[in-house]
């Protein structure tokens, strides 16, 4: 087998859809690394615009650019294709409106060789930046921040007992890390949800043997400063709640699994669940989220009363946090538009007006316990709350 048919250490896998304007951006950040024993996949998802003709351009330009061309299928499914098409023992995938860090390759290239391991999870940094992708806040999450060392753990008992803190450092994340490509055969991503990186890696976790974790960081992604140039940052979608329920019982079916569903365990993912709350109650904001006010409000209310969100409140003894997230974000729900009588959880409007008036009235105490007690109000929001402000009047 001569050099050129020989199979390349890594596959690089670009998934895009109508990405005219930052496709050759990202082609360059990777065929212009000094580490060359490559392959470039990418993967055309229907595109309308003139990205199928600038990636065959580069193809021709450069013999290591293999090109798909499909109808529309979303981007899970175009990553499967692209990992079904690879001939890498590893393969990346990196956006097609992202960027790696110069001449990174050559470093995960070493460490793959050197450790042969079934991932080495690679640092992300977060910049805010404009349409022409100049940074504007470099790495404004501090994720630079989250892995303090380079480590190579070797076993499969190593793996699981250390798999909470790859969470922890933001490593488990998204699909921005080295992986044998035998894993993702094996367990290809769903195509329904846009956090389906992150339940990749949950899904892979039993076949992990190995894993190396670099302190370099890999990939820069570009959080732009236009919601409509974000692929999915800023989207209501509908599913948000449901999607993280998904998380939180897949983690703890896996740690369930490995006999380590132990407190530290239980506590972070259980935070994890309730800060993922006031994510969704958030994103009920987003311009793309075409619920009426009292669709969105009947919605938090649902939600907020699920029994998985109950269950991991008295987890946590978590009631007044729990409270404090929900009414947060109907605060900012109802800073945009303002509830008419007849909406039938206007008692909610009454509720944070009364609850954050400050010298009350005999009034504003009632109006709070008609809210607590309200039929819509199931998980009764508010409760804790007003045994502490009732506490505190009975003082005076």
């Amino acid at each position: 087998m001569n050099k050129q048919e020989s199979k390349p250490l890594i596959s690089i896998i670009t998934a895009v859809y109508n990405n005219e304007k930052y496709i050759r951006n990202v082609a360059r950040s990777v065929l212009d690394q000094e580490f060359k024993d490559i392959e470039y996949i990418i993967v055309d998802d229907g595109s309308t615009d003139r990205t199928p003709a600038i990636i065959d351009e580069i193809a021709r330009e450069d013999a290591r650019v293999k090109v798909i061309h499909q109808k529309n299928q979303w981007i899970f499914a175009s990553y499967n294709n692209g990992i079904k098409a690879a001939s890498g023992k590893y393969f990346y995938i990196i956006n097609s409106d992202d960027k790696f860090q110069d001449n990174i390759l050559t470093k995960i290239a070493e460490y793959a060789m050197k450790y042969e391991p079934d991932i080495i999870w690679t640092p992300v940094l977060m910049h805010k930046c404009d349409e022409n992708q100049h940074i504007i806040e470099y790495d404004f999450a501090h994720w630079i921040n989250c892995v303090k060392e380079n480590k190579f753990y070797s076993t499969k008992e190593e793996v699981r007992k250390a798999w909470i803190n790859f969470d922890r450092m933001k490593l488990s994340a998204n699909q921005a890390n080295l992986y044998k490509t035998e894993l993702a055969l094996k367990h290809p991503f769903r195509n329904d949800i846009y956090g389906a990186d992150y339940l990749f890696n949950i899904q892979i976790a039993n076949d992990v043997n190995s894993v190396y974790v670099m302190s370099e960081p890999v990939y820069d992604f570009m959080n732009y400063q236009s919601d409509n140039m974000n692929a999915s940052i800023g989207k209501f979608y509908g599913y948000e709640h449901e999607m993280y329920n998904i998380f939180y019982t897949d983690n703890m079916e896996l740690y369930k699994g490995w006999n380590a569903w132990n407190l530290d365990t239980m506590v972070y993912i259980t935070r994890k669940r309730l800060q993922a709350l006031s994510s969704e109650i958030g994103i009920l904001n987003s311009s793309n989220c075409k619920l009426d006010l009292e669709q969105k409000l009947q919605k938090v209310m649902q939600d907020s009363a699920d029994e998985l969100i109950q269950e991991c409140i008295t987890s946590l003894n978590a009631q007044e946090e729990f409270e404090c997230r929900v009414l947060s974000g109907i605060k900012n729900i109802l800073i945009n538009e303002k509830p008419d009588e007849l909406n039938k959880y206007y008692f909610l409007y009454e509720l944070l007006e009364s609850l954050l008036r400050y010298e009350k009235t005999e009034e504003d105490y009632q109006k709070i316990k008609n809210a607590i007690y309200h039929p819509l109000n199931k998980a009764q929001i508010g409760l804790t709350l007003y045994k502490k402000i009732s506490d505190r009047k009975h003082l005076f």
